[in-house]
């Protein structure tokens, strides 16, 4: 008689579970309480307080490095404004995903009801269907433009939307709130100033999170995702020490945490434990690096190489980019945790930036 093999599935839910719920641990999981952003999520508020009484909003520029609670920030606020009017439309924009004019425009549209195909409708069309929308249905937008500085990547100057926004009144005949979210310092450089001082009516800085930040952001989502006496206690001290290497990144904490978590799950262990986060830490690493595009890659090692460069030293080197590329470039490297940039003197081509391996 032939044997059935067990079924592995079987096998596997038969096994110790260590998460609760770990969707608290995913990237686009907004939580109830936000620690330690309290005045910035006040700061948004009371900027887009106008919007929610049927005034004018106040336009906001938000700054800060990767994982310090801005786009949560932000949604947060814009679950709450929803949820407190519903004349308000809060629409949210990631530039990386919608890079273009065409298409954010085409965005704001589809938010409000309107299909726009992706061909043969002008950007002056979209922006009459919205401001038909707008009139007929009372509504006053919000809009989240979300790594903002992507837009000004393209040859194509994708950046007009934001002089389209800017004239808000004038181009949909309702005002606009517009928060845009970057972690270049910048951005304000590369805005024109004809329109810096109505987009950028105020400007809200988020820090980086201290160590003793990052463990109590990690306490509050463990609780809800872990079942108890799962997790040892060094785990959740030593996920904020290697975050806080890195810009004080609670994204990169509550990944290493939720990483580790599923190695200890494949594991078949007890609880998570230090050497499930230092294999977590390696994952994470690798999987950066994956992220990397080619030009990405060849500038890493370049630096790498060389100890320390200057973006002149970038520009004469990799002459068949456009000094607008390398400066994405490294600034994405930047963000990544790969490299360091810091401003140096002022050339011919504008200030230097010394540009190193992040330690």
């Amino acid at each position: 008689m032939r044997s059935m093999a067990e079924n592995i599935f079987r096998r596997i839910s038969a096994e110790k579970e260590i998460f609760k719920d770990e969707r608290v641990l995913m990237p686009d999981y907004l939580p109830e309480v936000m620690p330690h952003r309290e005045e910035q999520i006040k700061e948004i508020a009371y900027s887009l307080r106008g919007a929610a009484e049927g005034k004018r909003s106040e336009n906001m520029l938000i700054i800060g490095s990767s994982g310090t609670g801005k786009t949560s920030s932000v949604k947060y606020v814009f679950k709450q404004l929803q949820e407190y009017s519903q004349r308000v439309v809060p629409i949210y924009i990631n530039c990386w995903e919608f890079s273009t004019r065409h298409s954010i425009l085409s965005n704001i549209a589809y938010s409000l009801g309107e299909f726009i195909p992706r061909r043969g409708i002008s950007t002056d069309e979209i922006i009459e269907r919205i401001a038909e929308v707008l009139k007929k249905e009372k509504k006053t937008l919000v809009i989240a433009l979300d790594e903002v500085d992507r837009l000004f990547a393209s040859q194509y100057e994708e950046e007009k939307v934001l002089y389209d926004l800017a004239r808000g009144k004038e181009l949909f005949s309702v005002d606009l709130g517009v928060v845009a979210i970057t972690n270049s310092n910048e951005f304000l450089v590369k805005l024109d100033q004809r329109i810096r001082s109505s987009l950028v009516q105020k400007q809200l800085l988020f820090k980086q999170y201290s160590p003793i930040e990052l463990k109590d952001i990690l306490k509050s989502r463990a609780k809800l995702a872990f079942y108890p006496e799962c997790l040892s206690d060094e785990v959740i001290p030593l996920c904020a020490a290697r975050a806080a290497k890195h810009n004080g990144d609670a994204r990169l904490a509550i990944n290493l945490l939720w990483k580790a978590g599923k190695i200890a799950e494949r594991e078949n262990a007890e609880k998570v434990v230090e050497e499930h986060v230092r294999k977590a830490f390696e994952e994470v690493g690798s999987e950066e690096g994956e992220k990397l595009s080619g030009k990405e890659r060849e500038i890493y090692e370049f630096v790498k190489e060389r100890g320390e460069v200057t973006s002149r030293e970038l520009y004469e080197k990799f002459k068949e980019e456009t000094d607008r590329s390398i400066r994405n470039y490294v600034n994405r490297l930047c963000e990544l945790g790969f490299l360091s940039a810091e401003n140096g003197e002022v050339g011919k081509r504008g200030r230097t930036r010394v540009i190193r391996i992040k330690k």
